[in-house]
């Protein structure tokens, strides 16, 4: 990392890099603790910023975990739909139906569609069944099974996206918990300063999260991917 300068941590940060950050402040800080009072005040803060990440990536992670299961659940209920309306179908061309006129999309074509699309083709579809003479075999047999599957997979549908919205939330939230991250980590880097008088110093109690453009083939090796640098607290 060049000479008196640390990287500013912003939204793009990964959490797990801020909280490497915050425990490297706070074990360094620890270990001057003794010597410098302040600084075991700062390590105590940048050990309660580790917590506050830890329980964050936990949230974030149940919420992502709770949309991959909804949307494994969604897909098994297309699946049942799209085998319910292929079952239908196949039944109406083995007794002479008129397919094409009544259910004239094929099953294939029924599994690519997004949920929107195909809850839209379904309700046509259980709409011309249900349009058969009443007593009609095919009507008495396929309509009520294939509504019950269109039920099905709405109800999971309508449980996927309440999690992708969740996801959703929590990234905002995320951004905003990041903002402040930063805000506690600028205070901390100034008060680290203000105790030690040296910004090379101040520095080392950092760890870069983008690589630093080189300049200089002594810079080879520094930081750890292709970003910007910051500059000390202001």
């Amino acid at each position: 990392m060049p000479k008196n300068q640390y990287q500013t941590f912003t939204a793009e940060t990964p959490l797990p890099v801020y909280r490497q950050d915050f425990m490297r402040r706070a074990a360094m800080c620890a270990a001057l603790g003794a010597k410098y009072p302040d600084l075991a005040l700062i390590a105590a803060d940048s050990e309660a910023c580790v917590a506050d990440v830890d329980a964050r990536l936990v949230l974030i992670q149940q919420a992502d975990d709770a949309q991959t299961r909804a949307k494994a659940a969604e897909d098994i209920e297309k699946m049942e739909l799209v085998d319910a309306y292929a079952e239908t179908r196949r039944t109406m061309a083995a007794k002479k139906y008129d397919v094409l006129t009544i259910l004239p999309d094929m099953p294939s074509a029924m599994a690519r569609k997004t949920p929107t699309k195909l809850s839209e083709r379904v309700e046509i579809a259980i709409a011309s069944l249900n349009g058969l003479p009443p007593g009609d075999p095919i009507r008495t047999a396929f309509a009520p099974v294939l509504e019950k599957e269109y039920s099905d997979f709405s109800k999971a549908d309508a449980a996927e996206n309440q999690t992708q919205a969740a996801v959703k939330a929590a990234d905002v939230a995320q951004v905003l918990f990041k903002q402040e991250l930063s805000q506690r980590r600028e205070a901390q880097l100034g008060k680290i300063l203000s105790v030690l008088r040296d910004k090379e110093k101040m520095v080392q109690f950092t760890i870069p999260w983008r690589k630093w453009a080189k300049t200089k083939p002594e810079d080879e090796g520094e930081g750890g991917g292709e970003g910007e640098g910051g500059g000390s607290p202001g």
